[in-house]
């Protein structure tokens, strides 16, 4: 399907959900897509004799009107039954039919993690990887403490520090830790809150006595002193033993406003690794590697139908990943069509992927329509999923406020600005919606 028919059969979509309803639109219109568009006529492929005159006689109407709202008055509608439609039907009925079901079917599916399954972006990125095989292996680089990773979303880096947890854990369970830095403030704090010297003690411990310390997304990290200062001493007290820090974030340490002048001198001290984003070139590789490690074969049509759909490298793989695992539950290859199927709605770049999800799991929790979010509306029941979908992608990608305003069809920067400063102010008065915005954001 060209970009042209993508963008009427997903309008074309909206438009009967909206009328319909999930669960009649699922049943009914599920399978129908476009397969022609004339100057006044749309012709609808679908899968049987019986969609069509279901179709024609009971929703007729309503389809009628949705092709008008995407295409203008007086156009046409023809439905056509097509074997290949029922053929997608047929093979449909042995994937997963909700999210959670394929949540479960990408975990069953998913290749073992680790360091050897990591294609690096370029000879920049290998050195990060030689590194990390030599922290893995028991080597160490003299006098160094701490190692820093730094990249952009979707360079790999809690690729590696997984890959390099997974590995270690093999061989010897409990001679690493992996957490984010959102988990690492959460231990922190309470032990904080016990207010007993022994549990603030117990937490630097357990975290000492491993080989390997492994935090990602540090610069999460930033503006939060008291979990600062946290870090600080951990390092400190590495130092002199054994005992290793690999820290991972967006930033190079020295680049983050928010960290203190003592953690980022601590970072600096140590070992700064860039890992650099895949090429188009380099990310066709990454998938057809990762595709053959769950015993997927990619051709070169399908992956250039991915790349085209998305530049985003977060993006590519979740599609990757939904096909490969599709194709290997089905026991058959399929084909570029299959990918309007398996991730009809992965964004074009990494920052729109960002949106997209702030959007569905904000929607998801509150239980409203997700078109309430993407333009200002009266509707009161929406006022704060909009401000905690505008803070959750505020904190996840640091748009800047006037493109962070159109995410959400907002034209004044000064909106979205008071927005922020009122999450903020509520997150920091009401302990509730701290632990929803975190939960939020670990979903994302």
């Amino acid at each position: 399907m060209n970009r042209v028919y993508r963008d009427i059969n997903d309008g074309l979509r909206e438009e009967l959900l909206q009328a319909l309803g999930r669960h009649r639109f699922r049943l009914w219109f599920r399978d129908t897509t476009v397969v022609d568009v004339g100057e006044r006529g749309l012709t609808l492929a679908v899968p049987t004799d019986v969609h069509r005159t279901w179709l024609q006689f009971t929703y007729g109407d309503v389809l009628q009107e949705a092709c008008e709202q995407v295409l203008g008055e007086g156009v046409t509608v023809t439905l056509r039954v097509s074997a290949e439609q029922e053929a997608r039907r047929v093979l449909r009925e042995q994937l997963p039919h909700r999210p959670d079901g394929w949540e479960e079917l990408l975990k069953r599916r998913a290749a073992p993690e680790s360091l050897e399954t990591f294609v690096a972006a370029g000879t920049s990125s290998r050195f990060p990887l030689m590194v990390l095989r030599q922290l893995r292996d028991g080597g160490a680089v003299r006098g160094a403490t701490t190692f820093f990773l730094h990249g952009a979303c979707g360079a790999g880096k809690t690729h590696l520090l997984r890959g390099l947890y997974a590995d270690i854990i093999r061989r010897r369970p409990g001679d690493a830790i992996y957490m984010t830095a959102r988990r690492f403030t959460q231990r922190y704090v309470t032990a904080v809150r016990a207010k007993e010297v022994d549990a603030l003690r117990a937490f630097e411990l357990d975290l000492t006595s491993r080989r390997l310390i492994l935090i990602d997304n540090v610069d999460e990290l930033a503006s939060r002193e008291a979990t600062q200062a946290a870090l600080v001493r951990l390092q400190e007290r590495c130092c002199g033993s054994d005992t290793r820090l690999v820290l991972a974030g967006r930033s190079h340490p020295g680049e983050v406003a928010g960290f203190s002048q003592r953690l980022r001198s601590r970072l600096l001290g140590g070992i700064v690794l860039g890992v650099a984003l895949p090429n188009r070139e380099r990310l066709g590789d990454i998938l057809v590697d990762r595709a053959a490690r769950v015993g997927a074969k990619l051709d070169e049509t399908v992956r250039e139908a991915i790349l085209d759909r998305t530049s985003s490298v977060r993006g590519a793989v979740a599609i990757l990943d939904r096909w490969a695992a599709a194709a290997v539950e089905v026991g058959r290859p399929l084909g570029v069509a299959w990918l309007e199927e398996l991730a009809p709605s992965v964004a074009a770049t990494a920052r729109e992927e960002v949106i997209r999800r702030a959007k569905d799991v904000v929607a998801g929790h509150f239980a409203i329509h997700r078109g309430l979010l993407d333009e200002p509306t009266k509707v009161r029941s929406a006022r704060e999923p909009r401000r905690v979908a505008m803070y959750l992608v505020y904190r996840a990608c640091a748009l800047p406020l006037t493109e962070l305003g159109a995410a959400f069809g907002l034209r004044s920067h000064s909106s979205v600005s008071r927005a922020i400063r009122e999450m903020r102010e509520q997150r920091t008065r009401d302990a509730g919606m701290e632990q929803l915005v975190d939960g939020l954001l670990a979903k994302m």
